[in-house]
């Protein structure tokens, strides 16, 4: 995911980090300001994370967010005739 991406549509993935992350105070999420490469600092010093386990939260996050990936993990729809 490109990092135009995050910032173009801020309030949306905003919302996301707030959906994942509770723990965050909302001027937390906003000193971001669509660098999501600095979320995973925060997840660590927030949830007492090893570096390893924000890191890996953070780039699942990313993962989901890529809208080339959106489909990629669809089932399928068992009510659709092939």
């Amino acid at each position: 995911m490109g990092k135009d991406f995050a910032r173009s549509k801020w309030p949306e993935v905003r919302e996301m980090i707030k959906m994942n992350w509770d723990r965050f105070e909302d001027e937390e999420i906003d000193s971001l300001r669509g660098h999501l490469d600095l979320l995973s600092e925060k997840i660590q010093k927030r949830y007492a994370y090893t570096k390893e386990q924000a890191d890996f939260e953070m780039l699942e996050f990313k993962k989901n967010l890529n809208p080339r990936n959106a489909n990629s993990h669809r089932i399928p729809n068992k009510n659709l005739i092939y």
